[in-house]
């Protein structure tokens, strides 16, 4: 094979799959929908221990686990045959920086 080949191979991203996609959505609005309850909870509006208690508590492992599952899974489609190591990187940086912002702006504004 030529570099040209090569590069061209390496560069063509496969079909995205719906069904992933979606799945990835539906764990995302879920997850959504356990932190408002937490957040209810925080600000007083639900009893305390709420959002860690009974079907809620089931609720946001069923969650957790779903979407790690998912992003596995997802992780090892996007890089098969090979790892592609920049894009994983890059997406890495992206989450340490959002990660870190989370933490500076929650710091201020709860400095307790």
């Amino acid at each position: 094979m030529t570099a040209l080949a090569t590069e061209t191979h390496a560069s063509v991203k496969p079909p995205r799959i719906g069904l992933l996609d979606t799945a990835r959505g539906v764990a995302l609005l879920a997850m959504a929908t356990y932190h408002f309850t937490w957040d209810m909870e925080f600000m007083g509006y639900l009893p305390p221990g709420t959002a860690e208690t009974g079907w809620l508590k089931l609720y946001a492992r069923a969650i957790a686990s779903t979407f790690l599952f998912i992003v596995g899974v997802s992780l090892v489609l996007a890089n098969t045959p090979e790892i592609r190591w920049r894009p994983f990187w890059k997406r890495f940086g992206m989450i340490v920086a959002a990660a870190l912002a989370i933490s500076v702006v929650t710091r201020f504004v709860f400095p307790g």
